[in-house]
């Protein structure tokens, strides 16, 4: 690659970077730090005792209580699960009461007729009923009309099958009457196959008084339009419309869907109504839930730890610095811009995942950077001694160079390799804090091959161009290569 293409590949990447952190300024994202940096709460629940634990169930807890967090506004939560053991840690949140009080409640299940929906680009949906994904009435009121917010999933294509949830704010509202049909009411919901053997359907099943409530609520809704939305039923639980399906084109106004038994077409897979099916059993928490540990976590421990793992990095680093100015001088000083630079495009990727896909930063994540930085001084260095072997044997300092990337490229990707595997599986298989680290090590690993293969390369090549540069003793690309002396043919004969 030539000297004008190697600047404009440089140009280019820096420019990519700036965009990067440009983004960040626009957007005024900070890192979102995890619970022993910020403080908050930290909650053990284990299921009570005598009860049969179903994997399925479990699941369904956990995705419950992750609603009511998020209605809690909650930042960043971090809710796991450990065997039959559910963990949280929620960082910011200091009301225990409240949070104990979210959290173990009981929820209700409703039925209620919708009567108008308000959608994202209506004028109207800024200031009417609740912030989606915020702060929502948990157990809406059961004799009032009120506003709630849907939960809606993407339609499905060929290249998507099963549908993804929307963010909130893409969530349609939905004003809808009293409760009409309890979740107590509900005696079975079954997810299956459609007779057509292609969509899939939750079979419902009511008792009791719900039966006759539920045959009367679908007589008034058939008597809408087709197509009207108030020819709709929502199914709420806490304070979110999980499904509002409408009443079948078949049904008879006034005389509504007898027997107690309902066929509900979720439109989506089998991951969908099966959730909806799960939803409409277990309107309450499916399990019942003990607090075995309950405590507030200060950031006053985790900030003092923070800082002295800073001042050891930072130490740490100013001695890799030197070392590295004394033993390659100028080249020495590009290793070092090399390292400004992952640490830049490290910080900023860290702080967009905290701000998009929610990942919090925590001390053990901090650690895998800090431990990560020591590999990317490794790479520059790998490469800086390939370069002198290939000055040793002969070469060129340009071609020595382009050589020495090839071999120092191949050591680095399978040292690399080997790093990102460890992480994975460590982040697979380990819970809590652990993950933060096995994260933060992968990604700092990935970023520092992907340098290696484009800035470090791109600069040090033009340095080998550059003919000042080249034969600068400040720089110091001949610097510590000893040359082997040239062989002279041996003497013949005998002296005279």
């Amino acid at each position: 690659m030539g000297t004008g293409k190697l600047a404009a590949a440089l140009i280019v990447f820096l420019v990519a970077v700036s965009a990067m952190w440009g983004f960040i300024f626009y957007k005024g994202y900070t890192p979102q730090l995890g619970l022993d940096l910020q403080g908050g709460l930290s909650v053990t629940l284990t299921p009570a005792e005598g009860q049969q634990v179903d994997e399925g169930v479990l699941d369904q807890t956990v995705a419950i209580i992750r609603n009511r967090i998020d209605a809690l506004g909650v930042a960043e939560p971090d809710i796991s699960r450990q065997g039959e053991t559910v963990q949280l840690q929620l960082p910011g949140l200091a009301d225990r009461e409240q949070a104990q009080e979210v959290i173990g409640r009981t929820a209700q299940l409703q039925f209620r007729k919708v009567l108008a929906v308000i959608p994202p680009d209506d004028p109207e949906y800024a200031d009417t009923g609740p912030e989606c994904g915020g702060q929502t009435d948990a157990v809406p009121p059961p004799d009032r009309r009120i506003v709630l917010c849907e939960r809606v999933l993407e339609e499905r294509t060929e290249a998507n099958p099963e549908p993804q949830p929307l963010p909130p704010d893409q969530w349609s509202k939905l004003r809808v009457g009293p409760v009409e049909v309890a979740g107590a009411d509900v005696d079975g919901a079954v997810a299956q196959l459609s007779p057509d053997g292609f969509n899939w359907e939750v079979a419902l099943d009511l008792a009791g008084e719900g039966a006759d409530n539920f045959t009367r609520v679908t007589g008034e809704l058939a008597c809408q339009p087709e197509g009207d939305p108030r020819r709709q039923f929502a199914i709420v639980l806490d304070g979110v419309v999980e499904s509002a399906p409408g009443v079948a084109a078949d049904v008879v106004c006034d005389q509504g869907i007898t027997g107690g038994s309902a066929v509900i077409t979720t439109g989506g897979g089998e991951a969908e109504a099966k959730e909806l099916a799960l939803v409409l059993r277990t309107g309450a928490l499916p399990l019942q839930l003990e607090f075995q540990e309950f405590r507030s976590v200060s950031p006053t421990l985790g900030r003092s730890s923070l800082q002295a793992g800073l001042l050891a990095g930072a130490i740490g680093l100013a001695l890799v610095c030197a070392y590295l100015l004394f033993l390659y001088r100028g080249i020495g000083l590009a290793a070092i811009a090399e390292l400004a630079m992952f640490g830049i495009m490290t910080y900023g990727l860290i702080v967009i995942l905290g701000n998009t896909v929610g990942f919090a930063l925590t001390l053990a994540g901090i650690a895998g950077v800090i431990v990560s930085i020591g590999i990317a001084a490794d790479s520059s260095i790998i490469y800086r001694e390939r370069f002198r072997d290939e000055l040793r044997a002969g070469r060129t300092i340009r071609t020595a160079a382009d050589k020495a990337f090839d071999s120092a490229f191949r050591t680095n990707l399978t040292a690399n390799t080997v790093s990102i595997l460890a992480a994975v599986v460590l982040y697979l298989l380990a819970v809590g804090p652990v993950r933060g680290f096995a994260f933060t090590l992968g990604l700092s690993t990935i970023i520092d091959t992907l340098l290696l293969a484009t800035f470090t390369r791109w600069l040090f090549a033009l340095i080998a161009r550059s003919p000042r540069l080249a034969q600068s003793k400040i720089m110091g690309l001949r610097t510590g290569v000893i040359t082997p002396e040239p062989k002279t043919a041996a003497a013949g004969g005998r002296a005279r």
